[in-house]
């Protein structure tokens, strides 16, 4: 279901900037270069592909394991088909007034409320699968039962109220998605699964030479000693061993670059306070101005006409502070 409603909402995305193309495209205007807004991309990208860290728990829990490599390859391709379209069609459409989200470039309000309640169902189906990870570590923590009790739905509740709480004090999410892209995700979707991965193999052929090195009797094997780094330089394939380190060097530096321009993004960034405090503030409403990123030079230009009240606040500065 949650892959049905990504795939309704990328054609919907689709079809809408193609709706607003004949209007925004002869308009468009491509932001200037600037090395640190492509370390910033390469967080989004990281953040957008990353998660690595729940495929051990979905491997786990396939009926046929072994199959993982088929299905992640499977997986991939599908999220390459679906992101590509959507970046293609909302820079050439929209250019520089395109900012956190293309949804909120669309012109067409059916479509871009449908989008909206397409990707909330779409979150709503995939919490399950994505909080796995954490879920199982807070109930090993507080020490859960495995089998299914009020213990359990307690400790799943609250987690889940946690990361809710932690979302609605954020509503400024961009600065801090290409953040954790650029440094938790790069961490573990780059370099320890390369690191993870030689270690295990190495690890793998030590332990098979010491059961080939017992004696016939099996009532001595050998201990397993860890794995150490020189082993890892000694005995892994040259080819992998090549390949893991030219892409946890990339994580690395790449990691590094793109974690700097989040900080110093968020240096310039406006954060805006939470739904539960603004309520208790004498500030301007958020939703009495227009929700669209009109598109244009000047971020004015929509198809109903009247700016002021269709067109949210433009932001040139955007892809230049």
């Amino acid at each position: 279901m949650a892959m049905f409603t990504t795939s309704l909402a990328v054609a919907l995305i689709v079809v809408g900037a193609s709706l607003d193309y004949g209007r925004c495209a002869p308009e468009h205007k491509t932001a200037d270069f600037k090395v640190t807004n492509y370390f910033l991309a390469l967080g989004t990208f990281i953040f957008a592909y990353g998660g690595h860290a729940v495929f051990p728990t979905i491997q786990h829990d396939m009926r046929k394991p072994h199959e993982f490599t088929k299905s992640s390859i499977l997986a991939f391709s599908i999220m390459v088909s679906m992101y590509t379209p959507v970046s293609i069609m909302g820079y050439m459409t929209y250019g520089d007034s395109l900012r956190e989200s293309v949804i909120n470039s669309l012109q067409t309000k059916w479509i871009q409320q449908s989008v909206n309640m397409l990707i909330t169902i779409h979150c709503i189906l995939t919490l399950t699968i994505v909080f796995n990870p954490i879920n199982q570590e807070v109930e090993e923590f507080f020490h859960v039962p495995h089998e299914f009790g009020v213990k359990r739905v307690l400790v799943r509740s609250s987690t889940l109220l946690a990361i809710v709480f932690v979302a609605e004090s954020l509503p400024t999410f961009g600065p801090l998605l290409d953040f954790v892209g650029g440094s938790t995700l790069t961490l573990t979707s780059l370099i320890f699964p390369c690191l993870f991965y030689l270690y295990l193999t190495v690890g793998e052929q030590k332990a098979k030479e010491n059961v080939r090195e017992a004696p016939k009797n099996g009532l001595a094997v050998k201990k397993n000693e860890p794995v150490s780094f020189v082993d890892v330089l000694e005995r892994s394939n040259k080819v992998t061993l090549f390949c893991c380190t030219f892409i946890a060097l990339f994580g690395i530096i790449g990691g590094a670059a793109a974690t700097f321009s989040a900080i110093r993004e968020m240096s310039y960034a406006h954060f805006i306070p939470p739904c539960y405090v603004s309520a208790f503030l004498n500030i301007t409403d958020p939703n009495n101005g227009g929700h669209t990123n009109c598109c244009g030079a000047y971020q004015n230009i929509s198809m109903y006409g009247n700016a002021s009240l269709y067109c949210s606040e433009p932001d040139f500065k955007f892809y230049t502070d």
